[in-house]
């Protein structure tokens, strides 16, 4: 699995570094912006929106410590600039893109192309298929499916998700 990698899209340059404590402030406010979004709750009253996002900030990340306690957790950079989120799961059979977040401006402009064609890379370096589960409604199923994604399962909400290693 890649560190602190480096990736130029679009003369920007990509990076992604370990998350840190200091993140937090930043980790916060980008998991609740995009909680709010996926729920069109930014309009919400606000003592209802607050309570309802910070405990859903607090379900996702215990969620994945608990269902992924080895994943390396990285802040993505873009022109050095804190961008996102990617939470990667690496194990002897597979490679598991648990999280991945960007923050609105940085959207569809390649960003997570880029980040998930790295992972595609490692994949077909050490033979390990990429497995990720994506809801239904997510604009980025269709990013995943163009990069060789194939359903594998899921239920009435989600889609699990992979992409052999090549």
């Amino acid at each position: 699995m890649q560190s602190n990698s480096t990736t130029a899209c679009k003369i920007m340059l990509i990076d992604e570094r370990p998350e840190s404590p200091e993140d937090e402030p930043f980790l916060r406010s980008l998991i609740m912006g995009t909680v709010a979004d996926e729920l069109s709750a930014r309009d919400w009253p606000e003592p209802m929106r607050s309570s309802l996002l910070e405990s859903q900030y607090r379900a996702r990340l215990e969620g994945l410590r608990a269902n992924f306690p080895n994943a390396s957790r990285a802040i993505v950079l873009v022109d050095e600039r804190p961008a996102g989120w990617m939470a990667i799961s690496e194990t002897d059979h597979e490679i598991r893109l648990v999280d991945i977040v960007l923050l609105p401006e940085y959207r569809g402009q390649g960003i997570g192309t880029a980040l998930i064609q790295q992972l595609l890379a490692d994949s077909d370096r050490t033979g390990k298929p990429v497995r990720l589960t994506v809801r239904l409604d997510n604009r980025a199923r269709r990013l995943y499916q163009r990069l060789g994604f194939r359903r594998i399962g899921g239920d009435e909400l989600h889609d699990t998700m992979e992409r052999p290693a090549l």
